[in-house]
């Protein structure tokens, strides 16, 4: 997951993955099918280990703006300590989607769809609390945290600056309040 997420999904080969694993390719295939088929495992992995957490933030019980001051936490964190590279995996393969196989698309999709979903109900909850602009679509509003997240994602990666990495997310999260 690290290569891929470090390096790129479409900048890492099999042969690395197996030296970088000590596996054989024979062994890789039977494991995961293909690239194709490790790929979707290492999606199914970031997930579970960072989409799962996000998620958390986004269905906790908290107020909208404390849900919001901790997805900005959550993206900006000093990521060193936890030995994960900036970024976010999800963002980097669907820039790289029509580079990569079928299976790994379609999870991509799904993944999405997911991310998505979750925002909506999200917005949903927080303009039934009165917390969120009820008068924006929440479909455009789910694009829009979306997007807001995705470059927040590739700020991180070309070197900007967590505090204005933050900064930049309250500004545009603003507009929904």
């Amino acid at each position: 997951m690290m290569r891929y997420w470090t390096d790129g999904p479409t900048r890492v080969s099999i042969n690395h993955i197996c030296q970088a694993a000590n596996v054989s390719k024979p062994g890789l295939y039977r494991e995961f099918g293909s690239d194709d088929g490790l790929k979707d495992a290492v999606l199914d992995l970031y997930r579970e280990a960072v989409l799962v957490p996000f998620y958390d933030i986004l269905t906790s019980d908290e107020g909208f703006t404390q849900q919001i001051e901790a997805l900005i936490a959550f993206t900006i964190q000093d990521r060193r300590p936890l030995g994960i590279p900036n970024g976010c995996l999800q963002v980097a393969m669907r820039a790289h989607k029509e580079d990569l196989g079928e299976i790994t698309r379609n999870k991509i999709d799904l993944m999405r769809r997911e991310t998505l979903s979750i925002y909506e109900t999200w917005i949903e909850r927080g303009k039934a609390r009165g917390e969120f602009k009820a008068d924006i679509s929440t479909k455009a509003a789910a694009l829009f945290c979306d997007a807001q997240n995705g470059g927040a994602m590739r700020m991180q990666r070309e070197g900007v600056s967590n505090e204005d990495i933050g900064q930049t997310m309250k500004l545009a999260f603003t507009a929904l309040v």
